[in-house]
């Protein structure tokens, strides 16, 4: 059966992809499929800081796909600079849309390639129950754009905010692990983690007033910043709290199945080991994933005179502060998980 369902899948897969390809007719602009690109012109530009920058002046030909001009040859002379930071670097094959004088790649091949392929691995690694996880991934952006919508309402985005992370915790670990103790051990612990981490990021706030912390990042916002920085704090850590309270809650559940007879305290000690392997990992998957958003800018910045302590202090410390909160909640997690472990699963112990 499980091969059967991957055939299936493969086949979907397939199709998607070649209609994704030959979709050009579905776009209102100009489609173009690039047949050659010639450099017309360089040139070199440098800084006060004596770095260069190349530019070139590139003359593309290519075929229309779509509309009324379809199969006309068309060329356009386009501006490219090496370091593509504000251009696009084309290739032969390559397809764009013409929009008046914006060229722009057209990239829904590649998203839908990368989502097929994550599909096919995904049931590949993790069968049926792979699939359950993309089922959970859609039904928490319906539920984040139901919140959105309401905060647009009227509503208060942080009371969103605590009840879309109890409803993403209670849907996502239910249909990763079944409707059974563990997981209603582990969505227990997700919550009192998020009520505990809410309590602490008040008391914080309220005693430093984001003293110490730049938000150029956002400083567009036309609405109080605690509007928006605590509800990003806690969505930024729920991740990472669901994940460290299901591990330790199925292998509380695995440990008692294998001996009924294990006590409180062997299991206490093997919670506060299994913690102690997963806390450093966790925590570096959060201070990574806080990084590479700010890395292309921070790049940016030193290679243009910022020493790497001025670019911290003035464009990374609202990052530094999600990888701390929500390393905080991984942390605090770990107790609160085992503790409501052993109490739901562990019966008449020592």
């Amino acid at each position: 059966m499980k091969r059967i369902t991957l055939i299936i899948i493969i086949l979907i897969s397939i199709f998607t992809l070649v209609f994704v390809y030959n979709d050009d007719f579905l776009y209102s602009s100009s489609v173009m499929k690039i047949t050659s690109i010639k450099t017309v012109k360089e040139d070199t530009s440098q800084n006060q800081l004596g770095l260069k920058e190349e530019y070139y002046t590139k003359k593309i030909t290519g075929v229309i796909t779509n509309g009324k001009n379809k199969n006309t040859k068309k060329q356009i002379v386009y501006e490219e600079s090496y370091s593509s930071v504000v251009t696009d670097k084309y290739r032969v094959g390559d397809k764009v849309i013409l929009d008046g004088s914006d060229i722009n790649l057209k990239r829904d091949f590649y998203i839908v390639l990368l989502v097929v392929v994550f599909i096919n691995l995904i049931y590949i690694v993790g069968s049926y129950k792979g699939l359950l996880s993309i089922v959970s991934v859609i039904f928490n952006l319906i539920v984040f754009y139901i919140g959105l919508f309401l905060y647009f309402k009227g509503v208060n985005l942080l009371f969103l905010t605590v009840i879309e992370m109890i409803v993403f915790s209670i849907f996502s670990l239910i249909l990763a692990s079944g409707l059974n103790k563990k997981t209603l051990s582990a969505i227990i612990s997700v919550i009192v983690s998020t009520i505990i981490m809410l309590v602490l990021i008040f008391i914080v706030v309220k005693s430093t007033h984001y003293n110490g912390i730049n938000f150029n990042e956002i400083s567009f916002l036309t609405i109080p910043l605690e509007d928006v920085v605590i509800p990003e704090l806690l969505i930024g850590s729920v991740g990472a709290i669901m994940d460290v309270a299901i591990t330790i809650s199925s292998s509380i559940s695995e440990l008692i199945d294998k001996d009924k007879k294990i006590s409180k305290r062997n299991l206490n000690k093997s919670a506060k080991e299994i913690g102690k392997d997963i806390m450093s990992t966790m925590s570096n998957v959060l201070f990574f994933t806080y990084l590479c958003a700010g890395l292309p800018i921070f790049v940016l910045a030193l290679r243009n005179g910022f020493s790497m302590y001025n670019y911290i202090s003035t464009n990374f410390t609202l990052e530094l502060s999600r990888f701390l909160i929500g390393s905080i909640g991984i942390i605090m997690t770990i107790p609160i998980s085992a503790f409501v472990s052993i109490k739901f699963m562990k019966r008449g112990a020592e």
